[in-house]
């Protein structure tokens, strides 16, 4: 009677051989694909940093900018007040004066808007 018993295990050097390359070669995989994955890892913190320091750089000029719009526009502000107070002897004068003020600041504003869009 032929007998034949399944034996997961190899029973001889070169099953045992090919078991151990299927092994390493598995492994060598594995770890080609965590050093990828710890590369592309690497590569969004990179990415991550430099999109902070561009957000932190853009957010330091445009508060600067929006502080140097709100001194313009309470300048703005005091040359209407004057404009109010004026006479009729300053009052062309100072419309002249407050109408390029104002030209300027609404062309600030509007650069302003663009910029940041």
């Amino acid at each position: 009677m032929n007998t034949t018993i399944y034996n997961p295990m190899p029973s001889t050097t070169s099953e045992v051989d090919q078991q151990l390359a299927n092994e390493e070669l598995r492994q060598a995989i594995l770890d080609k694909k965590e050093a990828q994955i710890e590369a592309w890892s690497a590569q969004i913190a990179k990415m991550q940093q430099g999109l902070q320091t561009v957000a932190e750089g853009v957010r330091d000029e445009t508060e600067k900018r929006l502080a140097e719009l709100l001194q313009a526009r309470d300048q703005a502000r005091v040359q209407l007040e004057s404009l109010q107070k004026a006479t009729q002897d300053s009052w062309d004068s100072l419309l002249q004066q407050s109408d390029t003020f104002f030209q300027d600041l609404a062309k600030r504003f509007h650069e302003f808007v663009i910029t940041e869009s």
